[in-house]
């Protein structure tokens, strides 16, 4: 999907007045090839914006305290490879990683807290 921003057309009624009422901006989308034409909401314009995925870039899903450290800078994992344990609400969990090669960066060590969608493994 692609977008032109800001194309401009005039907004007339059908004796080709303005009637009193202001310029409307257009914006057009092209789907599969086909081109729409439309007003676009202020919601629309401030959401954020689609990023594709990096899967080595491992983020934490729930805010918790760290509680091991399995794995440094420099080694080679496998996919399925435990990264470390959190304690979140009473509990400990485990995360594990969904991608296979060498640890690049480790952001987090033991006793950590750690809050929701903080960056802490790179693997590449």
């Amino acid at each position: 999907m692609s977008q032109n921003n800001n194309e401009e057309h005039n907004y007339q009624g059908s004796n080709g007045n303005h009637n009193g009422r202001a310029k409307r901006r257009f914006n057009t989308l092209v789907v599969d090839g086909t081109r729409y034409r439309t007003l676009l909401t202020e919601k629309y314009k401030k959401r954020m914006k689609y990023e594709p995925g990096n899967w080595g870039k491992i983020q934490s899903e729930f805010p918790g305290t760290v509680v091991s450290v399995d794995v440094s800078e420099g080694d080679y994992i496998k996919k399925g490879d435990r990264l470390y344990i959190y304690d979140a609400m009473k509990m400990k969990n485990r995360a594990y990683s969904p991608v296979e090669g060498q640890v690049k960066e480790v952001r987090i060590k033991e006793n950590d807290i750690i809050r929701k969608g903080q960056f802490l493994f790179l693997i590449d």
